[in-house]
C-alpha cells in the first residue's frame, strides 16, 4: 500500500537542476502538509561548494558557508513554507541521503538527474541511480528540462 508523504527529503547541490527538484518536493510537501527536509552534503572531492571563491580553512567554515547558501536557497524557493528542516553534513551525497532516509523514516526522496548519461556516471553511477537502487523509500527523480 502506498505511504502517505509525511516526511519528504530533497538533496541539493545548489544547481538550477537541483532547485527544480526542490520545487517538486515543495509541491509534494504542501499537498500533504509534510515535513520537508532539504539537505546538502559537503563532499570534498566533488568541489561544488568551492567554485565561488577560496577553499574554506575548515569543515566548520565550509558548513557555515553551506548553511548560508541553504538558507538563501530556501528563502528564494520555498515561499515561506513552515515545515522545513535544513541539514548540512559532511559525506558522500548518495550514501548520506540513503542513511538519512532510513534514519528519519522518509516517505519519498526527491532527486534531480542530468537527464543523460555521462562517462563519469557510467563508471561511477549517478547519485540518482544509487538512490533508486538503495533507498529505503520511493525515489522521485526529476529530469533536467522537465517542467
Amino acid at each position: 500500500m502506498p505511504r502517505d508523504f509525511k516526511t519528504i527529503l530533497c538533496g541539493t547541490d545548489f544547481t538550477e537542476r537541483s532547485s527544480h527538484a526542490l520545487d517538486y518536493a515543495l509541491r509534494f510537501a504542501r499537498l500533504a502538509d509534510s515535513l520537508l527536509i532539504v539537505a546538502h552534503f559537503i563532499h570534498v572531492p566533488d568541489g561544488d561548494l568551492y567554485t565561488r571563491g577560496h577553499w574554506p580553512r575548515s569543515f566548520e567554515e565550509a558548513t557555515e558557508r553551506t548553511r548560508q547558501q541553504l538558507n538563501e536557497l530556501c528563502e528564494k524557493r520555498l515561499g515561506g513554507y513552515a515545515k522545513v528542516e535544513l541539514l548540512v553534513e559532511v559525506g558522500v551525497p548518495a550514501d548520506q541521503l540513503i542513511a538519512l532516509a532510513q534514519e528519519r523514516d522518509v516517505d519519498v526522496l526527491v532527486s534531480a538527474s542530468h537527464g543523460h548519461s555521462e562517462l563519469r556516471d557510467l563508471l561511477l553511477g549517478s547519485v540518482a541511480e544509487k538512490l533508486i537502487r538503495h533507498a529505503p523509500c520511493p525515489v522521485f527523480v526529476v529530469r533536467q528540462g522537465v517542467k
